[in-house]
This record gives C-alpha cells, sequence and structure tokens, in this order.
C-alpha cells in the first residue's frame, strides 16, 4: 500500500518517510501541545482526520484548522471529529480504511483529478469540452500531461501525432490584455463557492505555477453567472468533489468558462496576495468549512 510505503509513525500522527527527526519531533510536540490545552481547558476543541497522508502546514486546511483552533491528525486510531480524505496523487488509492468508518468523509469519492477526467466530465455536465483530436485538428492546440500539478502545458501545431501520457486541448485564450491572461481559481466547500481568486501570468509564461500576481474576489457573481456557478457545483458533484479548489478559464472567442484543473488537497491562498487578503481569504474559507461540515 502506498501509505504504508511512504510514512513512518510517529507519535500522534504519521509523517512521510525521510522527515528529519527535528521536524516530526516538532509536529508531535505540536499535536501534544494541543491535546493538553484541550484537556486542561476543557474546551470544544475538534480534531479533524486527514488520512492517509498529514496536510502540509501550507496546505489550505492547515490553514483553516488552525484559524477554528481544531487539531489535525492522520492516525485513525486516535478521536476525532470529522474525516477527510487526504491524499497527494493524481489517482488516489487509500480510500478503503476511510470507507469503513461509521462517519461521513469529506471528500471520500474525490478518486481521480487526471485532466482527461476533469474533461470527461466537464463534456457531461457542461455538454462541451476542450478535448481535440491532434491527428485531425488544425491550428494551434495545447498538450498538456495527463497527471496534475506537473505544469508542463505548451502550445503545439497540429495535426500531430499524440504520445501516451498527455491530453491534448483547445487551446483556450484567456487574455484579459495584450500582455496579462487571467485564470479563476474557484474555491469550492461543500457545494458553496465562498470567494474566487484571479490569478494573472505574463501571456508568454501562461503555463507556470506561480501567477505573476493575484486578486481575492469576494463578489463571485461578478466573474461567474448564476447559471455558470450552478454547472461548476453539479461538476464538482460528478467528480466527487466535496472540497478543493478548480481552475476554470474564460475562453475570449466564445465567452464560455472551461474546468482545466481540479485539486483536492489545495494549498494557499496565492502567495502573491497581500497579508490583508490572505488574512480575509482564511477567515472566510474557515467560517465557511465550520458552516458546512459542522460538526
Amino acid at each position: 500500500m502506498y501509505f504504508l510505503k511512504t510514512y513512518q509513525r510517529g507519535v500522534f500522527n504519521r509523517y512521510r518517510k525521510g522527515m528529519p527527526w527535528p521536524e516530526m519531533m516538532f509536529k508531535d510536540l505540536v499535536a501534544f501541545g494541543g491535546i493538553l490545552r484541550s484537556t486542561i481547558l476543557s474546551s470544544s476543541s475538534k480534531t479533524i482526520l486527514c488520512f492517509p497522508h498529514f496536510p502540509s502546514r501550507g496546505s489550505t486546511i492547515a490553514r483553516i484548522a488552525k484559524t477554528l483552533g481544531w487539531q489535525i491528525t492522520n492516525k485513525p486510531s486516535r478521536q476525532f471529529d470529522l474525516a477527510m480524505f487526504w491524499e497527494y496523487g493524481t489517482i488516489r488509492e487509500e480510500d478503503k480504511p476511510l470507507r469503513e468508518l461509521d462517519k461521513s468523509v469529506i471528500n471520500l469519492n474525490s478518486l481521480n483529478i487526471a485532466k482527461d477526467f476533469v474533461d470527461e466530465h466537464m463534456l457531461k455536465v457542461f455538454g462541451y469540452s476542450t478535448r481535440i483530436d491532434p491527428i485531425t485538428f488544425q491550428g494551434t492546440a495545447v498538450r498538456k500531461s495527463n497527471i496534475n500539478a506537473l505544469h508542463d502545458g505548451q502550445n503545439i501545431e497540429c495535426p500531430i501525432d499524440p504520445e501516451e501520457g498527455f491530453i491534448y486541448q483547445k487551446f483556450i485564450d484567456s487574455s484579459v490584455s495584450q500582455t496579462e491572461v487571467m485564470d479563476i481559481r474557484v474555491v469550492i466547500i461543500n457545494q458553496k463557492i465562498p470567494h474566487v481568486y484571479l490569478n494573472y501570468r505574463n501571456n508568454f509564461e501562461r503555463f507556470k505555477n506561480v501567477p505573476d500576481r493575484s486578486e481575492l474576489v469576494v463578489t463571485v457573481d461578478d466573474h461567474l453567472s448564476k447559471e455558470e456557478q450552478v454547472s461548476i457545483l453539479n461538476f464538482c458533484k460528478s467528480i466527487g468533489l466535496d472540497y478543493g479548489e478548480l481552475d476554470v478559464l474564460r475562453d475570449c472567442d466564445d465567452l464560455k468558462i472551461y474546468v482545466v484543473d481540479a485539486n483536492n488537497t489545495p494549498q494557499g491562498p496565492p502567495k502573491n496576495l497581500s497579508l490583508e487578503e490572505k488574512a480575509a481569504a482564511v477567515d472566510l474559507l474557515a467560517k465557511t468549512f465550520d458552516e458546512e461540515f459542522a460538526i
């Protein structure tokens, strides 16, 4: 099993193999401190099981838990109030232990976020998709690895013979000026969209990972119509995503939106937001998460 091969036992949680022992000890001390504080104060502090992997401190769920005063564990043997399927990987494998729990599990059915799977469900929900046949298509298209988080997209000219492991997609022109493109990062929390981030990149570096600048937008209607929001939430139902983020592009030519990526272990908020925007985003995330997954 992937989890057992790559993780080692800590006292209160399991951590990745190769983690320096001082870091592992520090994480266990933090976990012990939370347990002790909760016991002494008889507080209503809650614990969320994130299994099988332990979320990084840069993960959105870690920031949400910190804001709410919750603890995180990835050991099912500990007492917990809420569970979440948290496995880093495009296709997940470690769902069986979670299906044996007597509690509902966030993202239990989010097993696949590969780009071809995302595109298949976009076609199912929206009635159109990004996929093209590189052998018969004429003109500029985009080639990307089917695996998430590689950020290896590139423009190509078709027709061309396809390579295994890649998806071939329509070129979506998301330009907002002569120099910038924009994608909409849509936050999903149990069929709610509390806010979106607008991520801007240089027009010649549209596939790079980190945007040049970002904005927090709490009035979602400013960038997505009500009908588009309904379709996005139906798409999330279709792929089993209860909590996560989507990358959405709006094409300048046909004005349609395209879901090009799904993430069920989101990190953030975006690094280049202002400190005030980051704080506001985390507060809104925590408030919505607490309301939607009340325990």
